[in-house]
């Protein structure tokens, strides 16, 4: 059998025992199949809005819920009313929602209509209020649901959040604020973002990410570096932590980091512009200019709405062997825009599309300080295009959703490969340049029912990714070209899922979610070493959380997730042994997010504990082109603590990981670093602090914030031969803001005290291992903005 397809007896178990599961979880507890009997009346406590339903469902069998997140509204209490309808009435009265029958056992909230061009009396009840924090819709779950009913580790970077990246406003950066996330820093449109210490490498393969990145529901990653699109118009970032195969898929096990940008408004013209200057200390200047438009075409049926973006980000690296100052200059310039059509009863379109370009002129190692001696330019480039159509409505009680998307993303980089000039018989300088292009399309539908006391979702999946690599060394000055690698993946994966929840008691839930995947790949790789492959992969990822909620104070989890990535190839491994497993990675994790001092302290955080088999990470070979290997099996344990204190006007966030993430076992074909197993990239400890402040200055709203973060000591890779110490150094950055009317002038100043370190990262794979290279962490920066809407 192929060892790609073939599942072990104890998988057989464990996934049957999930399966059996999953049949019991659409029936309803016993207690909740009483109707109300002849004469019976109802009397609901005074509570919450979702606990004041729960309270209606026990009492008379029915089914009722509401599409979105419920407002967090009090309702009164209702005594003796005679039958749902009239319960129902009353509890929502004054609150402009309604509730409509569905059927004999189902109601649905929604809000009520309110008539055109009528303006409604001053008497007539307050308006539904605007959810809290800790109510914030979010969609990780791929239905939307309240932050404080989800029971998941996932932290969101908002409004207050990406106000504060000014000067650096890419999804890098928001990783900074984020805990247990980290990334490497080989620059824009190059790096890997890594989640609660599942890391294979710094170097940029052609390994599948081990986060899956979305842009709204489109998925805009698989095998490639986080394109690192400008964030410009986005309302949050959400980051989910722990392996997520069941409703992601295949690469999902990190976690998954979702892009939520703002939604064409129908009723309202907008629009909004920036500009922005920055300086760097010892190092050049540069800016950025944004604009946002939304126009409503039609008014409440069709509405556009685009924004775009030129940047010119400064470089500080300089290059002593060229005579050359600041040379990792980068420049960036997109666009996205995005259409919806609210069709009616219900349904709508959203027709969306990004492109993006980032050309560096040149990379941001260093080997002396913060400078380097090349005899060529290395530049880098980004070119990001993605389109995506997403299909929801009604359907009887059932909301059903289509996203079709696509994207493509074409990467390359330059280096200096002089040193390999004599062997190759040419003479110096000699450059490797390498053209990699990844595209992939992908279709998901699902369903879900919002009115359901049990709420599930099922849906169906397919994807498909190609990716292709063309490296060749030049003779600079010289005509002649000399093939080094050509290497091409196709993947087809399919896939079905199913997650939903089994109430146990007024505060005890079960959720339980399966999905079933077949994965085909096709990889040939093309050189020296000429080699072609096929691997299938049928297989399940399970996972299971029992949860605990309460309104008052919080939510606690226990959870099982797991997540998987297809097979391989090793460019370094023997020609007999070069198909490197999937990766199979399973987590257990205690979580929870809970409120204290009234909503004064807010605290999240999780212990966790993951096992990994059949890590693939990317490595360079001895020719200095990036291969990948099967560095053996590995495990991560640890904890997350976080939270939120708000003190009058001040506000303080904090959270720290305490990790570690080590090989258990390693590859006996690889020569990895036997004495030292910790993976790469992470730090065994992290920690961050932000206090912020509003007030007012000069009878003007504003605001003053200072960050201080620590980054523990870390690794570059596996092979000893390779590595490099990183990490072990703390920055801090501050700002303020102030608002005049439609227009916030802001500053920000980051890495203050002018911290030195050298930051996750690797420059020249040529010459890596005969110099000491390091990637240093920016130096102070400053950042004044204006933003102005209209």
């Amino acid at each position: 059998m192929d060892r790609g397809s073939s599942i072990s007896f104890g998988r057989y178990c464990r996934y049957a025992f999930a399966a059996s599961m999953a049949s019991c979880i659409w029936a309803a507890p016993a207690h909740a199949d009483r109707s109300a009997s002849a004469g019976q009346t109802i009397t609901i406590p005074t509570g919450s809005l979702r606990s004041s339903l729960d309270a209606l469902a026990r009492q008379t069998g029915i089914s009722i819920g509401m599409a979105g997140a419920l407002p967090d509204l009090r309702v009164r209490r209702v005594d003796r009313a005679r039958d749902v309808t009239e319960a129902l009435r009353r509890m929502l009265a004054g609150s402009r929602l309604r509730a409509v029958r569905v059927d004999a056992r189902t109601w649905r909230i929604e809000q009520a209509p309110v008539p055109v061009r009528a303006r409604a009396p001053e008497h007539a009840g307050s308006p539904v209020p605007e959810l809290v924090a800790g109510d914030i819709v979010v969609i990780a779950s791929k239905r939307d649901e309240r932050l404080s009913d989800l029971p998941a580790s996932i932290s969101i970077a908002g409004n207050a959040a990406l106000g504060r990246l000014a000067g650096s406003r890419g999804l890098v950066d928001v990783m900074a604020t984020t805990d247990s996330a980290f990334s490497t820093n080989l620059g824009p449109g190059r790096d890997r973002i890594f989640l609660r210490g599942i890391a294979d490498s710094a170097f940029n393969g052609t390994s599948q990410s081990l986060v899956s990145l979305y842009l709204d529901d489109a998925r805009i990653g698989y095998a490639s570096p986080d394109p690192d699109l400008r964030l410009v118009d986005v309302d949050r970032v959400e980051v989910l932590r722990g392996p997520q195969g069941t409703l992601y898929g295949t690469g999902a096990l990190g976690g998954v980091v979702r892009i939520v940008t703002t939604a064409p408004d129908l009723e309202t013209f907008a629009a909004s512009a920036a500009v922005e200057g920055t300086g760097i200390a010892n190092g050049a200047q540069g800016g950025a200019v944004d604009a946002t438009l939304n126009v409503p075409i039609v008014a409440d049926t069709l509405g556009l709405r685009a924004s775009a973006w030129v940047e010119t980000m400064p470089g500080w690296i300089d290059d002593t062997g060229r005579d050359r100052r600041d040379v990792n200059r980068t420049r960036r310039i997109g666009g996205r825009a995005a259409m919806r059509w609210a069709i009616g009863d219900g349904w709508s379109a959203t027709l969306s599309g990004v492109a993006q370009r980032i050309d560096a002129r040149d990379s941001q190692y260093a080997t002396s300080g913060l400078s380097r001696a090349t005899r060529i330019a290395e530049p880098q480039d980004n070119d990001f295009t993605s389109g995506s159509l997403t299909i929801k409505g009604p359907v009887g009680k059932f909301e059903v959703q289509a996203t079709t998307a696509y994207v493509d993303q074409e990467f390359g980089s330059s280096y200096d490969a002089s040193i390999l000039a004599p062997s190759l018989a040419v003479s110096a300088p000699l450059a490797y340049i390498e053209d990699r292009s990844a595209s992939l399309v992908s279709q998901e539908v699902r369903v879900s029912d919002p009115t359901a006391r049990h709420p599930w979702i099922l849906g169906a999946t397919i994807l498909h990714s190609t990716s292709r690599l063309d490296g060749r060394f030049i003779p600079i000055g010289g005509t002649a070209t000399i093939a080094a690698r050509r290497d091409e993946e196709d993947v087809t994966d399919i896939a079905v899922f199913a997650e939903g929840t089994q109430r146990l008691s007024d505060a005890l839930d079960f959720k339980l979610g399966l999905r079933g995947f077949s994965t085909v790949s096709h990889l040939e790789q093309r050189g020296s070493n000429s080699d072609r492959e096929n691997a299938n992969r049928i297989g399940v990822t399970p996972s299971a959380t029992l949860s605990w909620h309460r309104d008052d104070l919080g939510l606690i989890w226990l959870r099982y997730a797991s997540a998987v990535r297809p097979a391989g190839i090793s460019r370094t491994a023997v020609r007999t042994d070069r198909r490197i497993p999937g990766d199979e990675l399973q987590s257990v994790e205690l979580g929870w997010r809970v409120s204290l001092l009234g909503t004064r302290l807010k605290l999240q955080g999780a212990l966790f504990g993951s096992t990994w088999e059949h890590l693939r990470s990317d490595t360079v070979g001895e020719d200095g082109l990036l291969g990948t290997v099967d560095a053996g099996n590995a495990i991560n344990f640890g904890i997350e603590l976080g939270g939120r204190m708000t003190l009058a006007s001040v506000s303080l966030d904090f959270g720290t990981t305490l990790q570690r993430a080590r090989l258990t076992s390693s590859s006996s074909t690889t020569g990895l670093d036997r004495d030292d197993r910790r993976l790469p990239v992470v730090p065994d400890i992290s920690a961050r602090l932000t206090a912020s402040k509003n007030f007012n200055a000069f009878r003007l709203p504003s605001t003053l914030y200072a960050t201080a973060r620590y980054s523990g000591r870390t690794r570059l890779s596996f092979d000893p031969f390779l590595d490099r110490p990183a990490g072990n150094y703390a920055t801090i950055d501050a700002g303020a803001s102030i608002d005049r009317g439609a227009a916030r002038w802001s500053i920000d100043v980051t890495n203050i005290l002018e911290s030195r370190g050298n930051s996750f990262g690797f420059g020249n794979p040529f010459t890596l291992a005969a110099a000491t290279q390091t990637v240093p962490i920016r130096p102070r920066a400053a950042t004044l903005r204006l933003a102005i809407g209209f």
